[in-house]
């Protein structure tokens, strides 16, 4: 078995795995879908989000994390491989984070609860998002393929 600190960051990348799944099974033309009246919480929009929270996170915790990265605005284009390359930037970034972390007694600064909470805190935001992301897709008529429906839970295989 592994040691406790590489599941701890094995964990993370488990949750980033499952969202790159999300994206890989779905096209640019799912990005726009939505349930909404007003046309916001659309799929990309979600993703973005997720993506910014990230963003916003790793600035309170050094902003030189981010000195290279911009958050994306609502406005913005959304493509499947923009969203993939700022979810795999922020993802190893936020590996940093609890590498240091983890050499640091578990504290990190800008989240006084330390490290555990933080990734709880990552992981049940995304998992949040990806439910409202998959409930949109079937509620618009995408039919979610067995590997999106199901494999996001095969956290042995991701």
């Amino acid at each position: 078995m592994e040691t406790i600190e590489k599941q701890i960051l094995e964990t993370w990348f488990i949750n980033h795995r499952a969202n790159l799944k999300l994206l890989e099974n779905i096209s640019n033309e799912e990005l726009g879908l939505t349930t909404s009246k007003r046309g916001g919480g659309s799929v990309g929009h979600q993703l973005a989000h997720m993506y910014n929270v990230r963003y916003w996170k790793l600035e309170s915790f050094d902003r030189k994390m981010v000195a290279d990265l911009q958050t994306i605005k609502a406005g913005d284009a959304k493509s499947i491989d923009m969203l993939v390359d700022c979810h795999t930037i922020t993802a190893e970034r936020i590996a940093e984070v609890i590498n240091r972390s983890i050499e640091n007694n578990a504290e990190v600064k800008g989240f006084k609860r330390g490290l555990v909470p933080m990734l709880g805190y990552f992981i049940h935001h995304e998992a949040h998002h990806r439910g409202n992301i998959m409930l949109t897709l079937k509620l618009c008529g995408f039919k979610l393929p067995k590997e999106l429906k199901y494999g996001i839970w095969e956290w042995n295989k991701i």
